[in-house]
């Protein structure tokens, strides 16, 4: 084969033809300190992922829950107010954990899932929202009798601790243990990566498209195409994973067109091509246009522009023309003045502040550096990473530079990089030595506490 196979070959040879070949052992993990090493590898390929995925829970929950509780709450913004309704209070223990993490696109899946695609004014907007989440959530509400915010919640962090254990399994295919490790705390207590336990489609995405490229990378090619084809119903970006898909065919297969055309294999890589069309056949039966997920964006405020100009918004401002959203909008660039104001007063009076938060939230800045340093891996990632990882990567970072927003020219870029796991990957094999591991796993902590805390109490994040 044409891919490392790094992962698998320990302990075999490799023929003269490339493929690889195993050694014998008795029973299932061997005997003696060999098959004790197996069973120890294959446990903590369990339990090393379920404890990062709890570590990461107890933070964020901690820290959306205070802050719910003792944080003093922005007011929520259209139009999560008005036209959809303010949203209404949960009760118990729903309150305690659900409530604080269902802010902004929570409430959106959360009308999907209770009245689907249909409806009129700002409701249109909803076609952005792509449907296996929405649908889980009424299906978990149905089968549980929760609210459709609490299943939506169950299933982003159980789907969180199972991408957790896909992504350690699929590091240790192309590196090994040591980086695994490094990759899933990176994720876990990244800054951002309390999307991950709230209401929103990042655990779900995230674990479809890890489970689809390590089949896919295993050869399991009608696994790989059926878990994407799910992916491409969960985000609009799953579609995207027929580009690794396609390098690891021409990898395992060779670059023998005759060969993939017998090969049904390629029919089955090609499954996550049939996520747009299933979306718009559902929007066409909901009384919508086929395409509303594509139109809808204007209503967003997204605007087409050159990379080179997105970035240019970011920094220093621009003017755009949108008729859809109102006409002409002048776009900010980002604003540094809130770390003047906290060096000039570091106190927790400055932190907690509604007028300190509300300048930070909308300064920009979250956007601007965090697409700079994911653009800064992606590169470092053309040399260190399996070439179908940056081919996963790379669109990921590229194509939301041709569709800025008038309201943040890099919207949601911090949360869009949270799937784009190669990027942490990168991280984990830049930083190795505890004397630079430890400060920056305690700093992004600090981070992920203080911007969970931001989200909770309606400030926006990303």
């Amino acid at each position: 084969m044409g891919y490392s196979t790094r992962g698998r070959a320990r302990g075999g040879t490799r023929s003269g033809s490339g493929t690889v070949r195993i050694k014998q052992t008795t029973g299932r993990y061997g005997t003696g300190a060999a098959g004790a090493r197996h069973e120890a590898m294959a446990a903590e390929a369990v339990t090393f992922p379920l404890v990062v995925g709890v570590v990461h829970w107890i933070i964020v929950q901690l820290s959306a829950s205070l802050a719910l509780r003792f944080g003093t709450a922005r007011e929520s913004s259209p139009p999560y107010k008005g036209t959809l309704g303010e949203p209404v209070p949960l009760e118990g223990l729903a309150h305690v954990l659900v409530e604080p993490l269902r802010m902004w696109d929570g409430l959106w899946y959360k009308l999907i899932a209770e009245q689907g695609y249909n409806g009129t004014e700002t409701q249109t907007a909803k076609a952005a929202f792509w449907p296996l989440f929405p649908w889980l959530m009424d299906g978990g509400s149905r089968l549980t009798g929760l609210s459709v915010e609490a299943a939506g919640y169950i299933i982003a962090n159980l789907s969180f601790l199972g991408a957790l254990m896909l992504l350690y399994r699929l590091v240790v295919e192309d590196f090994d243990r040591a980086v695994a490790r490094r990759t899933l705390w990176a994720l876990a207590l990244f800054p951002t990566a309390f999307f991950f336990s709230a209401v929103y489609t990042e655990s779900l995405f995230l674990l479809l498209a890890v489970g689809a490229l390590l089949a896919a990378r295993l050869g399991n090619w009608w696994v790989a195409g059926v878990v994407g084809l799910l992916a491409a119903l969960t985000r609009s970006y799953g579609v995207l994973l027929l580009i690794p898909f396609a390098v690891l065919l021409i990898q395992q297969y060779g670059f023998v067109p005759r060969r993939w055309l017998s090969n049904l294999n390629l029919l089955a890589a090609g499954l996550p091509a049939l996520g747009p069309t299933l979306f718009a056949f559902h929007l066409r039966r909901a009384g919508r246009e086929p395409d509303a997920f594509i139109t809808v964006q204007e209503q967003w405020f997204r605007f087409s522009a050159a990379p080179w100009t997105t970035f240019r918004c970011a920094v220093s401002g621009c003017e755009v023309n949108l008729p859809a959203a109102g006409g002409n909008f002048s776009v900010r660039g980002a604003e540094w003045g809130w770390i003047g104001d906290l060096l000039g007063n570091p106190t927790l009076a400055t932190l907690t502040s509604l007028e300190f938060r509300d300048f930070v939230a909308g300064s920009d800045t979250l956007e601007l550096v965090a697409t700079l340093l994911f653009i800064g891996l992606a590169i470092a990632g053309l040399r260190l990473l399996p070439l179908y990882q940056s081919a996963y990567l790379i669109p990921g970072l590229v194509i939301p530079l041709f569709g800025p927003s008038a309201v943040h020219p890099l919207m949601s870029m911090p949360r869009f990089g949270l799937t784009l796991f190669p990027l942490f990957i990168v991280l984990a094999l830049l930083i190795r030595r505890p004397i630079f591991v430890v400060p920056v796993a305690i700093g992004s902590t600090l981070l992920l506490v203080l911007l969970t805390a931001q989200f909770s109490n309606w400030y926006w994040v990303s």
